[in-house]
């Protein structure tokens, strides 16, 4: 009679040898401060380094690519990924496409520490060129028409203008990013409630002029108020709540028909 085993236990799958190698050499090239463009040995140097087979070297060079760790470079061999923000952009816009997508909620939380600390920012490095920007998204949004799908456009292009002027660069990648579902929140709250352009123009501009009189705490103040505008829009209708964004087929596209 076979001897009763009391109890669960679990058993861990062994990492394998590309996944490895993966881990090494990231760790090699993050804590080593390695920079960006500095030649790595071959493939044949590496299957040495790590006693592993060819095939091996190639899974964890394709993985660190992808990462933009690694690249591979024609005639010179490999090297430390020149990463750009460009391309971290990209991969925070593919990471929202894949299905991890977001609550209007946890959208608002991001935009309020995000957009309030741009605008403070944006207000210290105010120049003519972005206050004319500024005004003319302004006068452009007032003058959309109806067309919900157009304002919910410039809406976004204000917003991310002021991320722009900031000057950080990471600022405007997340904007980026995110575009898709800031545009989509916008066609809906629009479409609740298409009067409610007005009250959005006139809070562009309020958050326009403290930025251009280089006002700090006049624009951060702005910029609150009229985010906690828009999440109370959102909160009195309850059918819009569970939505997550970006929607399958998007928000944009749902509403077009309904705005031109």
């Amino acid at each position: 009679m076979a001897i009763e085993f009391e109890g669960t236990s679990s058993v861990t799958r062994p990492i394998s040898l590309s996944q490895q190698v993966v881990n090494d050499l990231r760790t090699r090239i993050i804590n080593d401060n390695i920079s960006p463009g500095t030649p790595l040995p071959s493939e044949r140097e590496l299957c040495s380094i790590y006693g592993v087979s060819r095939t091996v070297i190639r899974e964890a060079i394709k993985t660190l690519s992808a990462r933009g760790l690694v690249e591979s470079i024609p005639g010179s061999g490999l090297a430390v990924g020149q990463t750009k923000l460009d391309d971290v952009a990209e991969v925070m816009r593919l990471f929202m496409r894949s299905g991890s997508s977001l609550r209007y909620d946890q959208l608002h939380e991001v935009r309020l520490a995000l957009e309030v600390s741009v605008a403070g920012i944006a207000s210290g490095k105010t120049s003519p060129e972005l206050k004319r920007e500024l005004y003319l998204l302004c006068d452009a949004l007032e003058d959309s028409d109806g067309n919900l799908v157009r304002a919910s456009q410039l809406d976004y292009d204000f917003h991310r203008a002021i991320a722009r002027a900031s000057e950080n660069s990471f600022f405007d990648v997340i904007f980026e990013a995110l575009e898709g579902a800031l545009v989509e929140t916008r066609v809906a709250t629009f479409s609740m409630d298409p009067s409610r352009l007005t009250t959005v123009v006139a809070a562009h501009r309020r958050i326009a002029h403290g930025i251009a009189v280089g006002d700090v705490e006049v624009a951060r103040a702005e910029m609150t108020d009229h985010l906690i505008e828009v999440k109370a829009t959102w909160d009195s209708h309850p059918e819009m709540v569970k939505l997550t964004f970006p929607t399958e087929g998007g928000t944009k596209s749902n509403f077009q028909a309904k705005s031109e």
